[in-house]
């Protein structure tokens, strides 16, 4: 009894440092980086219990910071949806953010992991006790919090996937399994383009489109430059039109751009993916394809219009990207 109303003290001293760091980031900015340490270091102590410091290293975040990390982290919380680029190694994080994963392909996998919310809540991050928190936010405040629990390092999960994986997989010591993987998925994704090329089930030079429509906010969106435009644009696969090609070149374009159904004719390509995230969605873009500005279009009209769930179309996750490498052809209709 005694030692778990010692615990208890020690997290909810844990929780008063946090309390304080917060206001102190309103007042001075943080404090200085010295000062950051030493607190992060003794409230990681009091809120794991562990009077031993684990080995650490220094490596580079997605930023070229230099951080210390443990050498061997043994409870991750990950937060950010990719969450593939750790479970590709292995590697089951202690906690995360569920909101948005029950797309994924892994979701089984990841469904009993504790969820720390969105923004992560300081209160969850104590209680899980990490060892390590692997995060793409960017608000100074919150990494602050984060860091008064654990060690903190920044990927960015807008990277390309093949960076973020080998990134990882050296902060983690999967540095040849990380070649080992991006080598063999880039041999896939060839044999499969090659396959579909010779089987005539696409034809070079092939355009396509990637649409979402978003029925909460009655908003069309065309992808450009990220998610599955990123897998289906291959020099041995599909092209972007002529008019995708003038946004990509754009920087304001960066990712996506929002578009008015008028536009569709100049920017449509010989096949449509359209990317939805649940049922009443698919239904609502069923429909809009049969109105008269899409029904025009040649590939609607060639039947090539393709319905992709958001876990594997709105995701650069390194396991959706194995799964597409699969479903990709089955989508397009490929006969074996």
């Amino acid at each position: 009894m005694m030692v778990i109303q010692s615990k208890n003290i020690r997290k909810g001293l844990t929780v008063l440092c946090i309390a304080m760091a917060l206001s102190a980031c309103g007042s001075n900015g943080g404090g200085s980086e010295a000062k950051s340490t030493n607190t992060r270091a003794a409230a990681t102590n009091q809120g794991s219990g562990q009077e031993n410091i684990s080995a650490t290293k220094f490596v580079m975040d997605a930023y070229d910071k230099q951080v210390e990390i443990p050498s061997s982290p043994k409870r991750i919380i990950y937060t950010d949806n990719t969450v593939g680029d750790i479970l590709l190694f292995g590697v089951q994080p202690i906690g995360l953010i569920q909101d948005g994963l029950q797309y994924a392909v892994y979701r089984d996998e990841v469904k009993d992991v504790a969820d720390v919310g969105w923004p992560p809540s300081p209160e969850k991050l104590i209680e899980l006790e990490p060892d390590l928190i692997i995060t793409s936010m960017t608000d100074a405040q919150q990494l602050e919090v984060m860091r008064k629990v654990a060690p903190v390092i920044q990927t960015n999960e807008w990277d390309p996937m093949p960076v973020r994986v080998k990134r990882i997989g050296d902060w983690l010591g999967f540095e040849k399994e990380a070649d080992e993987f991006l080598a063999k998925h880039e041999a896939d994704i060839n044999e499969m383009w090659d396959s579909l090329l010779q089987k005539g089930t696409i034809q070079s030079g092939e355009t396509a489109s990637v649409f979402q429509y978003m029925l909460g906010q009655n908003r069309l969106s065309v992808y450009t430059t990220s998610y599955l435009p990123t897998f289906v644009y291959h020099e041995k696969g599909f092209k972007p039109t002529a008019g995708i090609q003038e946004l990509i070149d754009d920087p304001e374009n960066y990712g996506y751009s929002d578009i008015s159904a008028e536009v569709l004719p100049n920017i449509a390509g010989d096949r449509i993916f359209i990317v939805y995230f649940d049922g009443p969605e698919l239904n609502e873009v069923k429909r809009m394809i049969n109105e008269p500005i899409w029904r025009d279009l040649p590939a609607v009209k060639a039947g090539k219009v393709y319905f992709v769930n958001g876990g594997l179309g709105i995701t650069t996750d390194p396991l959706a990207r194995e799964a597409l490498i699969k479903q990709l052809p089955v989508m397009l209709g490929e006969q074996s």
